[in-house]
């Protein structure tokens, strides 16, 4: 039956088309235009997809993305209807390697001669607000609302330990690591830090707390010290903040907005993002194709997806496939390959590393983008790439291996539930929670896992022209920022997607300025395919659904005119459809 009730929801999308299409061919349509002066509005108070996968948020509204964010600044600042930038801000949303990739575009925008103003009612109010302002103070104006709260108070981590509740539930965690500074393990197995672990955690936040100071200090033009000391203070009330120079004006958001009109020359409009960039088009749109494929989410064998409200999931089938489509397609000249992944599957890493060398033997020159996090199996995949770009903020590393699992035997028992068991081998029921591992379970596990072990530092030391003694000083799953991966030399350059795109295209022997076209692969499926996918019974109904939620704009365009069409009323001709608001 629901099957039934699927398919005719998609036969009435079918007709919903046809009928737009037959409505469209009895009139002459106009694209919608853009006003002569813009303000580009920007809302990034919200979290910064890496690629469009929430199905959820795409049925209710086009997710913004990383990509559209960098796409609407880039295009912007060569279009000369664009005059400036306002920007809403928040809390701690948005991921510092992101902070720091948007500032660089940011400073380019700014260089092109156009204004940047960054509004907040608090930089994190009730939170932390580091990354927030950290983006804000790349801005030429940074507002605050009166009675706002500037909280740049630095950055610190609270790590769970919980093998003390797991003895009380007599749950045995059983879980073997390589090497010392792989702590995943440490949170079921410890009850504290490790001095492994602690130094690993000081050295990092030390490191990422200087790139704070160090880029707030050169976008503000104070002295390091200076910002330090108010850093130490915050959070810091509407008046001290002003006082300690870190932001220019106390207003409300209409002020702000105001501002930004003045600033423009008066008559301007206001144009979101999303508005601006489906009129506008993105900013690499003309030239040879280079492929820019995701890898985003926990690395798992299958497709990748985002169920429900549920985890993303960087899925090796679709990442391999998208690999072998771009290596086949004939237009496509280089591959950048953006990864935000804290790992997964050794397996699954392994056949999306396997695309990428197969692309590269078929003559694509792959670069690695990172972006908040490419540490463990994300690491390993971004080892097959020619380059590695990483920001200074990027999580890297953790060339390691942990695997195990909890024996829930002594809670069962505790229980007064016993389990028989029937084996046919040694090992048949090793990876069962119902039993600890067997000392010839235990020494199966310490195989497989010095295997991925050595053969990940194999792959890290041959990919990056390392001694052995290099690769597992710079191993022993140990998680780096990517200014001190750089260091180790785990990564090439220090940079964003702007980097990465000027590195393929001279891989794929283009000029550093050459204009290309960034195309994402796997294509996206327009309206029409997502539709007539459902009626083969090969869709989804939420991707369906999010495709007839897309045709509303057009019909509720289109409607009026096919009824003017019926009356006899319609106009020779029909006026642009401004955007801004």
């Amino acid at each position: 039956m629901l099957r039934f009730i699927v398919r005719l929801f998609a036969f009435i999308g079918f007709l919903v088309i046809a009928a737009v299409v037959a409505g469209v061919v009895l009139v002459t349509r106009h694209e919608p235009a853009l006003p002569d002066a813009i303000v580009l509005e920007l809302d990034l108070k919200q979290p910064l997809a890496e690629a469009n996968t929430d199905k959820l948020a795409r049925f209710f509204g086009r997710e913004t993305t990383m990509r559209d964010v960098l796409d609407t600044l880039e295009r912007g600042r060569r279009d000369p209807r664009v005059k400036g930038v306002l920007a809403h801000l928040g809390g701690d949303s948005i991921g510092f390697a992101q902070a720091q990739e948007l500032r660089t575009a940011m400073d380019r925008f700014r260089a092109s001669g156009r204004f940047a103003i960054a509004f907040a009612e608090s930089y994190g109010e009730g939170g932390a607000g580091n990354r927030s302002y950290l983006l804000a103070s790349a801005f030429d104006e940074v507002w605050m609302q009166p009675l706002g709260m500037l909280s740049f108070t630095g950055l610190a981590a609270q790590i769970p330990f919980a093998r003390a509740a797991l003895d009380k539930l007599d749950i045995q965690p059983q879980i073997l690591q390589r090497e010392e500074y792989k702590s995943l393990a440490d949170t079921f197995t410890r009850t504290d830090f490790t001095p492994a672990h602690r130094e690993m955690m000081e050295s990092l936040l030390g490191d990422l707390t200087n790139q704070l100071v160090d880029g707030v200090a050169k976008s503000r033009r104070l002295p390091p010290a200076a910002v330090r000391t108010a850093m130490d203070k915050a959070p810091l009330l509407d008046k001290e903040a002003l006082d300690a120079k870190l932001i220019d004006r106390l207003g409300y958001a209409d002020e702000a907005e105001d501002a930004a009109r003045q600033r423009a020359g008066g008559r301007v409009e206001l144009v979101e993002a999303q508005d601006y960039l489906d009129v506008a088009g993105p900013a690499h749109r003309s030239g040879p194709t280079v492929a820019l494929i995701h890898a985003v989410g926990t690395i798992t064998s299958g497709k990748s997806e985002k169920p429900g409200l549920g985890e993303v999931t960087a899925g090796s089938e679709t990442i391999a496939k998208a690999i072998e489509d771009a290596a086949e397609d004939p237009d496509v000249k280089a591959i950048l390959f953006r990864i935000d992944s804290g790992g997964g599957g050794v397996s699954a890493s392994e056949t999306i590393r396997r695309a990428l060398t197969k692309a590269r033997e078929s003559g694509k020159p792959v670069v690695a983008s990172m972006g908040d996090t490419a540490a463990s199996g994300g690491y390993w995949i971004a080892l097959a790439a020619d380059k590695i770009v990483a920001s200074p903020a990027t999580l890297t590393g953790s060339i390691g291996v942990v695997a195990g699992k909890m024996s829930a035997a002594a809670l069962s028992e505790r229980l007064g539930v016993h389990w028989g068991t029937i084996e046919t081998g040694p090992n048949a029921g090793m990876w069962s929670p119902l039993r600890p591992f067997s000392p010839s379970a235990e020494e199966r596990l310490n195989a497989i896992i010095d295997s991925s072990y050595n053969t990940f530092l194999t792959r890290v030391a041959e990919a990056r022209r390392l001694t052995p003694e290099q690769a597992r000083a710079a191993a022993k799953g140990r998680v780096w920022s990517g200014a001190q991966a750089r260091e180790l030399g785990l990564v090439d350059e220090l940079g964003g997607q702007e980097t990465a795109l000027v590195l393929a295209k001279q891989a794929a022997g283009l000029d550093a300025e050459a204009p290309v076209t960034l195309t994402p692969f796997p294509r996206p499926k327009s309206t029409t395919e997502e539709i007539l996918d459902l009626v083969s019974g090969k869709g989804d109904l939420v991707e369906a659904a999010h495709a007839l939620a897309a045709l509303r704009p057009l019909l509720a365009e289109v409607g009026p005119i096919v009824q003017a069409v019926r009356s006899g009323e319609l106009q020779a001709r029909m006026p642009p459809v401004g955007l801004g608001r």
